[in-house]
C-alpha cells in the first residue's frame, strides 16, 4: 500500500486551486508545517507534502475503517483509494478547513459506498451475533444453545465457533478479543505483549481464512440440501 501510495503521489495534481486560495507560503521545515498548510503545498504542486500528510494519517484512517467496516480484507484496498481521491481532488480543499475532517469525509463516504456495493460476507455476521463477554470454550452448540433461543442463529454460531477452532491459535485469539470481546488494538497489545502491527496482520489473515471456511461450508451445505432434495 505505502509503494502504491507513493506511486500515487508522483502523479500531477490534476487540477490547480482558485486563484483565491493560492496563498503565499512562507519557508518552514516540512515536518513542522501544518496539516492545511501541507495540504495548501500539495495543491502547489509540492508532493513530499502530500507524502507526509500520507504519513500522518494513514494508520488513522486505517483504524477507521476497520471499526466502520468490520470486514477487515476490504479495509487496504479502500484506504488506498482514500489518499489516491485526496490527491487527485486536493483542488477542492479549501483553506483553512481543517485538513483531518476533509480527509475523514472522504474516508466515511468511501466506506459508506463501498458497503452499500459489496455482498454481506460471513464473517460480518460474526460482529452481529452477541456473543460478546460469552464464554466461547466448549462444544459450540451447547455454547450456541446457551447464547440464543432463536434456532437458526444458534447453527449460525455452531457454525462459526467450529471453524474458529479450525484456525492456528494466534489468529483464534485476536479474533476472540477483538470481534467477541471488542477490545481495542492498543488493548490487545498491552494483554498479548505482542505488537498492534503483528495483531492487525493476524486478524487480517484470520478473518480472511475464515471466511474461505465459513463460504467452504456455506457451499457443502447447499450441496447436501440440494442432493438431499433429489
Amino acid at each position: 500500500m505505502q509503494k502504491r501510495a507513493e506511486k500515487a503521489v508522483s502523479a500531477k495534481v490534476p487540477v490547480k486551486p482558485a486563484a483565491e486560495d493560492v496563498v503565499e507560503l512562507k519557508p518552514v521545515a516540512l515536518g513542522r508545517a501544518s496539516d492545511e498548510d501541507l495540504m495548501r503545498r500539495t495543491q502547489q504542486g509540492d508532493r513530499q507534502a502530500f507524502s507526509l500528510l500520507y504519513e500522518r494519517y494513514s494508520a488513522s484512517v486505517l483504524s477507521y475503517l476497520y471499526r466502520m467496516m468490520g470486514n477487515v480484507e476490504d479495509v487496504e484496498s479502500i484506504a488506498q483509494e482514500v489518499f489516491l481521491r485526496a490527491f487527485r481532488f486536493a483542488a477542492t480543499y479549501r483553506y483553512p478547513q481543517k485538513f483531518s475532517t476533509w480527509l475523514f469525509t472522504i474516508t466515511r463516504n468511501l466506506a459508506i459506498n463501498y458497503s452499500r456495493r459489496r455482498k454481506r460476507s460471513p464473517v460480518r455476521n460474526v460482529t452481529e451475533l452477541n456473543l460478546e463477554g460469552v464464554d466461547i470454550n466448549g462444544d459450540p452448540y451447547q455454547i450456541a444453545h446457551r447464547a440464543t433461543d432463536d434456532v437458526e442463529k444458534q447453527e449460525e454460531i455452531a457454525r462459526v465457533l467450529q471453524a474458529l477452532d479450525g484456525l492456528p491459535t494466534d489468529q483464534k485469539e485476536v479474533i476472540v478479543l477483538g470481534v467477541f470481546q471488542d477490545l481495542s488494538y492498543a488493548e490487545m497489545e498491552e494483554i498479548t505483549g505482542t505488537k498492534a502491527v503483528t495483531l492487525r496482520s493476524r486478524m487480517f489473515h484470520g478473518l480472511k481464512r475464515l471466511t474461505r471456511m465459513l463460504s467452504s461450508k456455506s457451499d457443502d451445505d447447499a450441496t447436501l440440501k440440494e442432493n438431499s432434495q433429489r
